[in-house]
């Protein structure tokens, strides 16, 4: 699990703190200093942020109270965040407890909505985000205006956006006319940066799928007991 996600879900420390945490070599790791923005961190590990007060052996193993993995579908208008002193976050749609029992994989932003998957264990975090595991997300896609079906092999080919190279593996029409689109990868705001290279604004994007969990029938605000497959 990378270290900085550790600190966000577990200690509520946000991105560009733990960034100005590491240029000012506060952070050791098993009484090394942490200079690497992409550390990762395991089991038994000790991380020790005197600024903070911090200083603690890496426990990873679940509470056996929480279900493993919770599929949950989020609404548009909250943040993926433990705390967020702007705006709403999805946990307080959840009760209490799983701001602190839970993890997010893949986050949506604030204006997105669809399926995430939540953890009681944070070490599938990392093992479903980490960039080797190529796990396909499949999203629906409304745009501004009648999309252009021409662009397509476009799309495929990858789309070059201030200095990243934006991929996509699938993309179809759906019976409504929305842009089914999959990604097995992704770049922050991925999918708004592709259609707006092409000059269309994303109206409603909603993720439906994450590997072999689906959305289904899902509520908006409402998650329920998924079985992990390892």
């Amino acid at each position: 699990m990378l270290l900085r996600d550790y600190l966000q879900t577990t200690h509520w420390i946000s991105r560009r703190k733990i960034t100005a945490l590491i240029d000012q070599g506060a952070i050791f790791l098993n009484n090394k200093k942490v200079e690497d923005y992409k550390a990762e961190i395991k089991e038994n590990d000790f991380l020790e942020i005197k600024q903070l007060s911090i200083k603690e052996d890496i426990k990873n193993s679940p509470d056996d109270n929480f279900p493993i993995l919770l599929a949950f579908n989020k609404p548009k208008g909250y943040t993926c965040s433990k705390s967020d002193p702007h705006n709403k976050t999805f946990y307080e749609l959840l009760p209490k407890e799983f701001q602190k029992k839970y993890y997010y994989i893949w986050r949506l932003d604030k204006e997105s909505h669809g399926l995430m998957l939540l953890t009681s264990n944070p070490k599938l975090v990392h093992e479903f985000e980490h960039p080797s595991k190529e796990i396909k997300k499949t999203y629906l896609v409304e745009v501004n205006k009648p999309f252009n079906w021409n662009l397509k092999e476009k799309i495929l080919k990858g789309i070059h956006e201030w200095g990243e190279f934006l991929r996509t593996k699938e993309l179809k029409k759906t019976k409504d006319w929305k842009i089914e689109i999959t990604l097995n990868e992704w770049k922050k705001r991925h999918i708004r940066r592709i259609f707006k290279s092409l000059w269309y604004e994303v109206i409603d994007l909603q993720r439906i799928s994450i590997w072999t969990y689906l959305l289904w029938n899902l509520k908006l605000g409402e998650y329920q007991e998924v079985k992990y497959k390892s």
